[in-house]
């Protein structure tokens, strides 16, 4: 609709605006862990810890029913502490309006106002980033806060590897005031144009597979007999859900069940953005059991 008032399909470029999707657990403290899937935490220096958080059933002070919201708890501040998301390929919205909207309360930095950016990077070997910079204050109520960034072309620019539009909001560069703060945040949408309309809700099993082309986490159970150790035993192959965006960074933890036979995992083999391979490897004779746990990281 060139009206911009209605949007069909589609239409909101955040994956895990509702921060539904908590694949890594549910409270973070370390700088440039990834937290709610697909939203990422700079501390810069700073001390925080990020949650999620349950809204009330029944509540109304933010609509559509949303289940969870992310809160940043920060207790030593530092300037450009905050929370980054990544829209993969810069090419979103290049030469264009976009437009983000969220619901948001807590308390401001010392300074006054957090940075609210966009920032257009054209990855490793590409150009350099374009960033917009507009102040944010926030207040102890929910309140729904909308802006539009006018994005610039890529025309002429370089492309590299892994190019993303970073959206931040975090305490303003110049503020340096270590003064405790906290944001919380919730239904967070960017879309194409000027208006930004109501924020489109998709299935949790939808924004699951979404999440899982950049992280995943996958369980393989191996069983065996061996005749003595260091015996090749208890091979597994392992299909990721969803195809990752490149070849993803795996971590392997295994468990070993059993009151004297043990295995060790070795792996994984033949890595590829569909799944990988684990081979056992005997410690003792006898029947060998373990649920090997691995996580796929294919972040930007």
């Amino acid at each position: 609709d060139p009206s911009g008032n209605v949007r069909a399909g589609r239409k909101n470029l955040i994956i895990n605006g509702g921060f539904d999707v908590w694949q890594r657990g549910t409270s973070f403290t370390t700088s440039a862990e990834y937290t709610a899937d697909r939203w990422q935490l700079q501390l810069s220096g700073g001390t925080a810890t990020v949650t999620q958080q349950t809204f009330t059933v029944g509540q109304t002070e933010v609509p559509d029913n949303p289940t969870y919201y992310l809160k940043m708890n920060t207790t030593t501040a530092d300037n450009n502490c905050g929370m980054f998301y990544r829209v993969e390929d810069v090419r979103n919205g290049a030469g264009q309006n976009v437009t983000i909207s969220f619901w948001a309360k807590g308390t401001n930095p010392s300074g006054g106002t957090f940075d609210f950016m966009s920032s257009q990077r054209f990855g490793a070997g590409g150009s350099s980033n374009v960033e917009i910079t507009t102040p944010l204050t926030v207040t102890s109520s929910w309140a729904k806060y909308t802006h539009t960034f006018s994005l610039a072309s890529i025309s002429g620019k370089t492309m590299g590897t892994g190019s993303s539009l970073v959206l931040i909001i975090r305490q303003s560069a110049g503020d340096t005031s270590t003064t405790a703060w906290n944001l919380n945040i919730a239904n967070v949408q960017l879309e194409l144009g000027s208006v930004a309309t109501d924020f489109e809700h998709r299935s949790y099993g939808e924004e699951l597979a979404l999440c899982q082309r950049y992280y995943e986490v996958c369980y393989a159970w191996q069983q065996g007999m061996a005749t003595g150790a260091s015996q090749y035993v208890a091979a597994a192959s392992v299909l990721y859900a969803v195809p990752k965006r490149a070849l993803p960074t795996l971590s392997v933890t295994a468990g070993g069940f059993g009151s004297s036979v043990k295995i060790t995992v070795s792996g994984p083999r033949n890595s590829s953005t569909s799944g990988f391979g684990l081979q056992g490897i005997s410690t003792a004779s006898g029947e060998i059991y373990s649920d090997t746990k691995v996580t796929a990281d294919a972040e930007l």
